[in-house]
């Protein structure tokens, strides 16, 4: 009785949103949506306690050679970072005891640029071309510091690239940064029609409203980027589509906040069978060619925002018997409650976007429009808004928060 039951709503809605007027105009009156979405937040831990500083060393200048001489020793002997990290404690304490001690100062600038500890290397280094500027090697140690000046810069620039990306279907991805290696990870993936296509017995096509998880590994060569790229498992009403990798290439652009990357994916069919007098069953999963996929990310995103959730990202209802129109559709509102900042700022639940900071929504991809709506904590965002029982859309600007992520 239930799948009849399913089965004649099913038809019902598919008539009545067939009758029903035409969705309004992004100037019409924004009913409510029927997702909200958000970047990937986390449940603030409480900070680590801070790593307290050993305490300064002392003793006489013989104790501040023997430390030198412990800390050249572990350099020799060191096979791990934990090992020039030995050697790095011992220069330090020789320069705490014996700070006119030259020669201390340029082994722990050594042990730690083998650490890439950059900033605190050239600290050292500038320290001992102070107490021997007229070394032999104080020519070579300056134009080891213009070299670390360069590391520090690409360190500095590599770090800036971590954080949350959006892609270009509203996506949000979470970047990391080991040396060279790249990862990006979603787990609201959402699947493309032509990926994987699901059909219902007695209905026809249905969308694949499930989020999925996907990931890519890759390495990072200037701003080139090759590796990997996988998703799990989607559930396509009673099938499972299988897993699928392949090989991904792409480009990095700093300048641009951009990230574009291309892999194949093959593209699945699945069929559900609905039963009268029973459960609905999978009546099969079959498998297609590939096809290249490109996804674009946007980011990091700014640490500020808007402090609200988002919807139309993934699908859009203008209410009543309206059919809900799924994936991006050019128009996006905000779920906002009593008390917080953007409230209290003026903005309401379920006021539509029309442009950010000048810009159309209408014109943007799910992933810029969102990337536009954050930036640093504390500067403004201009939107222009449409809200219900208001005759024409209003301007409101709202200053960033600092807001959540992972």
């Amino acid at each position: 009785m239930r799948n009849i039951f399913i089965f004649w709503c099913v038809i019902a809605l598919t008539l009545a949103g067939c009758a029903a007027e035409q969705p309004p105009s992004p100037t019409s009156v924004a009913q409510k949506p029927v997702a909200a979405s958000t970047p990937p937040q986390t449940v603030a831990a409480p900070p680590p306690a801070p790593t307290p500083k050993p305490p300064r060393a002392t003793g006489t200048p013989e104790d501040a050679r023997n430390h030198m001489l412990r800390g050249m020793a572990a350099i020799e002997m060191a096979k791990s970072p934990d090992d020039l990290a030995l050697a790095e404690d011992e220069f330090r304490m020789a320069t705490e005891i014996a700070p006119q001690m030259a020669i201390a100062w340029f082994n722990l600038g050594k042990a730690q640029t083998q650490l890439g500890h950059y900033a605190e290397a050239i600290g050292s280094y500038r320290q001992y071309l102070v107490l021997a500027p007229k070394a032999k090697d104080a020519q070579s140690v300056r134009d080891e510091l213009v070299k670390l000046e360069f590391r520090q810069e690409l360190a500095a620039k590599a770090q800036a690239r971590v954080g949350t990306w959006v892609g270009q279907d509203g996506s949000f991805y979470h970047l990391t940064l080991t040396g060279n290696r790249l990862t990006l990870k979603t787990d609201q993936r959402r699947v493309p029609e032509d990926e994987v296509r699901s059909t219902y017995s007695l209905v026809g096509d249905v969308p694949v409203t499930e989020f999925t998880p996907a990931e890519y590994q890759l390495i990072l060569q200037g701003n080139r980027l090759t590796g990997t790229w996988s998703r799990g498992a989607v559930h396509a009403d009673k099938c499972t589509i299988p897993p699928d990798t392949s090989e991904a290439t792409g480009e990095l652009s700093d300048k641009d906040g951009k990230i574009v990357l291309h892999h194949e994916s093959t593209s699945y069919q699945a069929s559900t069978q609905m039963s009268l007098l029973g459960d609905d069953s999978c009546g099969g999963v079959v498998a297609g060619g590939k096809k290249t996929a490109e996804d674009t990310l946007y980011g990091p995103l700014g640490k500020g925002g808007l402090g609200v959730a988002l919807s139309g990202l993934t699908q859009w209802w203008d209410g009543g018997f309206s059919m809900i129109q799924f994936g991006w559709q050019g128009r996006l509102a905000v779920r906002v409650k009593p008390g917080t900042p953007a409230f209290e700022a003026g903005l309401r639940d379920e006021d539509e976007i029309l442009a950010i900071d000048g810009v159309a929504v209408k014109s943007l991809s799910a992933g810029q429009a969102v990337v536009r709506l954050y930036g640093e904590p504390g500067s403004n965002v201009t939107l222009e808004l449409w809200r219900k029982g208001n005759k024409d859309p209003f301007t409101l600007t709202l200053q960033r928060i600092e807001v959540p992520l992972k």
